[in-house]
């Protein structure tokens, strides 16, 4: 097996390109959309708050009536940059991998190969792993606190990145564990908030893993889905399944045009606790694929050591050798950020307070 060419980014970034990546839900589903990369560090952040205007009467023989266009908020980041990284030692390849035969006639080169191959995935999925953190900071608080790493280990905030007009949250005063919690009127409030701020009726409810046990529990739902007539079936179906190993289909709240998801993957954080991307009790509401993912160039010295270039990409894997300490690195780059389009397209309910 040849060693793959880790000292050439462009070709690097070539391949990354056709690698499929990893379903990642919320990614996926709230922003799926990727413009151009941007060809500098600083992106433009643009979104908008709805309003519905009426159009002005005017009098036989009047004038037109000036009408102020809507604006929208925009700001300038300079993306934040990730950089995970791997480093292969000769002591990595003097002993079997995961997987290799007792008896292995492998040599060290072959090795190399194999692990710089599952490291450029690797280390990629890492990358869309923080998106889909970022995601969930995003969709639960209106806004994402950078922190960074220097090589002393210490965490610093870089930048917040924040959209303040976003407010469509609620805590209900009666919390769903309570069987007799609103929770119907609850589901139709935030739904009714997004479509009259956007014009446009909410399809998804997001839920974390408990809210499944508040809604089968809840006694009203109880009371419609114990009595199958027309008038109860029109309202709520509740047919759990799992469409994947973490998202799992609750049902269908027909009077709301609402599917009912339940999602409950989880990352591993810096401190080595693994936690789930969305609390456990809460629900989001939204209109679904408006978001964007939006990059940023990512400047990195060049192979001369003299002078720095710029990669428009992605993802940018590079490669370094130190023949001091005989080792091989490989650092994935990439300078992200996410963005909706509209404040108003999604609405939190924390069902637990």
């Amino acid at each position: 097996m040849p060693m793959i060419e880790y000292n050439d980014t462009l070709s690097l970034m070539g391949v990354m390109e056709r690698i499929k990546p990893p379903a990642s839900f919320l990614l996926d589903t709230f922003f799926p959309q990727i413009p151009a990369v941007a060809p500098t560090n600083k992106i433009m952040v643009e979104y908008r708050k709805g309003k519905r205007q009426l159009a002005p009467f005017v009098v036989k023989g009047g004038k037109g009536v000036n009408m102020a266009r809507e604006t929208s908020d925009m700001k300038f980041y300079a993306p934040p940059m990730v950089g995970p990284r791997r480093v292969i030692t000769p002591e990595d390849l003097e002993h079997r991998m995961f997987g290799e035969t007792i008896f292995s006639t492998k040599t060290p080169a072959q090795r190399a190969a194999e692990i710089q191959a599952r490291d450029l995935v690797e280390l990629r999925d890492m990358i869309i792993n923080r998106k889909n953190k970022m995601a969930a900071d995003i969709l639960t608080t209106g806004q994402c606190v950078i922190e960074g790493y220097a090589d002393d280990g210490k965490a610093t905030v870089i930048d917040t990145i924040s959209f303040p007009d976003w407010d469509q949250k609620l805590t209900p005063t009666t919390t769903w564990d309570n069987p007799n919690a609103d929770i119907y009127h609850d589901i139709k409030g935030m739904s009714e908030l997004i479509q009259e701020n956007t014009g446009e009726i909410p399809t998804l409810m997001l839920c974390g893993k408990n809210i499944e046990d508040y809604l089968i529990h809840n006694s009203t739902l109880e009371k419609w889905l114990s009595v199958p007539n027309r008038e109860n079936l029109a309202m709520l179906s509740i047919a759990p399944r799992f469409e994947s190993r973490q998202i799992r289909r609750i049902g269908y709240l027909q009077s709301l045009n609402l599917e009912i998801y339940s999602y409950a993957e989880t990352y591993t954080d810096d401190d080595g606790e693994v936690k789930p991307f969305l609390d456990p009790d809460y629900v989001i509401i939204a209109n679904p694929g408006k978001g964007r993912q939006l990059h940023g160039a990512v400047t990195l010295l060049n192979d001369s050591l003299m002078g720095f270039n710029y990669y428009s990409g992605q993802y940018v894997p590079y490669y370094v050798g130190d023949k001091l300490s005989q080792e091989v690195s490989l650092t994935m780059y990439s300078r992200f950020l996410l963005a909706p389009t509209w404040a108003d397209d999604w609405a939190l309910i924390k069902a637990k307070g």
